[in-house]
């Protein structure tokens, strides 16, 4: 009975956080910016980017690159990708550069507008609530046994012995160690620092103005170890959309700013700060890390020696799961791009469902994209 009343305090609680971060949020927000929320009260169906031209940039007066988008379009194609989503936002002026969709039946640009299992993308908000709220640093010390990328209930017991590894937050972010990051959230955080970092990074929120597009959601932890499913993003009900992945990392990029999403250049540029300055360089170096030592290193291993790649700076989240409707494997790739010279920064979020044979994966999808982008003339990004 004990258990039964904890769990009806908790559906009372949780939406009045929801509320309260909601108000906060959207209370610090610039004049400007309030009145521009107020103003969008006409959201056109996500049907209507369905198919994306040249005509209907010109017509809708959208944000996109065409050259970038068609180039997607081509690789994904080329490569016989049966499912992608594909997005590539401007990293401070938060316009969506390409937006791009591809299912069975063709062209469906609006599929980036969907919310998918998320998987590991998860732990990106598990490590922010772990150096927000509980005082870790990406050099945090944690141990484990077992494999890594498991989650049995075994695991997350405090036991030691011979077989038992250390590794550090940044370590374990880089390998998507969903052990380590089950037991900071189980036994270190709860779910309330990590509700309340999710939200405040845009989950339950529709990430774009002036079009649908569906909110990304969260497994809601009834149990201990539901908290930990939660925390490594092990479960089948935490869902996220491709446009709000790379709206998640706008916030690593710009000392903690998350950008809003624009499609149409008559919406003005907003960003809220939603995490700490010393908390979004921490992350920029953990997927910094996951680049050159972690789940896509062996697809960016030469991107030093690389003609263009060797001039950008790159970081990574990436995640796997199995999913229905359609079947198949759900491969994400959610990262930065940044020119170290002019400062000019995409972020892009990649998802592909794989089948039994494919001919390529999200990460390399990714980099083929990040690299044309670069390949093109840049100019000096503006900071002001």
């Amino acid at each position: 009975m004990r258990r039964d009343k904890r769990f009806r305090l908790r559906y009372v609680i949780l939406p009045l956080l929801a509320l309260g971060v909601f108000i906060v949020f959207f209370s610090e927000m610039p004049e400007g910016a309030q009145a521009v929320e107020q103003k969008r009260c006409a959201v056109l169906p996500k049907e209507t980017l369905s198919v994306i031209t040249p005509d209907r940039i010109e017509e809708m007066d959208l944000t996109i690159n065409w050259d970038l988008q068609e180039y997607v379009a081509a690789t994904i194609r080329r490569n016989k990708v049966s499912f992608a989503a594909v997005v590539v936002m401007d990293a401070r002026s938060g316009d969506i550069i390409s937006l791009y969709g591809k299912d069975e039946s063709g062209e469906n640009c609006s599929l980036c507008l969907d919310s998918y299992l998320g998987a590991s993308l998860f732990k990106v908000v598990t490590a922010a609530a772990a150096i927000d709220y509980g005082g870790m640093s990406s050099e945090s010390k944690y141990t484990y046994n077992g494999k890594a990328h498991t989650l049995y209930r075994h695991q997350l017991l405090p036991k030691k012995n011979r077989w038992t590894r250390e590794v550090s937050l940044s370590r374990a972010f880089a390998q998507s160690n969903n052990v380590v990051f089950a037991k900071i959230g189980a036994q270190e955080l709860g779910e309330i620092p990590i509700m309340l970092t999710a939200m405040r990074l845009g989950f339950w929120q529709s990430p774009l103005g002036g079009f649908e597009c569906v909110p990304s959601t969260l497994f809601i932890p009834q149990t201990k170890y539901n908290i930990a499913e939660l925390a490594s993003g092990f479960n089948r009900y935490t869902r996220i959309s491709p446009v709000h992945a790379a709206q998640m990392v706008t916030a690593v990029l710009n000392q903690g700013n998350m950008v809003r999403p624009r499609i149409s250049v008559s919406d003005p540029s907003v960003s809220q700060q939603v995490l700490g300055e010393d908390t979004a360089y921490q992350l920029y170096s953990m997927m910094g890390q996951t680049v050159s030592h972690g789940t896509v290193s062996r697809t960016f291993w030469n991107s030093r020696y690389d003609r263009v790649l060797k001039d950008v700076q790159l970081g990574a989240k990436s995640g796997t799961i199995d999913g229905t409707d359609p079947d198949g494997r759900r491969n994400w790739f959610v990262g930065y791009a940044v020119h170290a010279d002019t400062g000019d920064g995409i972020t892009i979020a990649c998802l592909i469902i794989r089948e039994d044979y494919y001919w390529i994966e999200a990460d390399a999808l990714s980099k083929k994209i990040i690299r044309y982008y670069f390949s093109k003339p840049v100019t000096v990004a503006d900071n002001s």
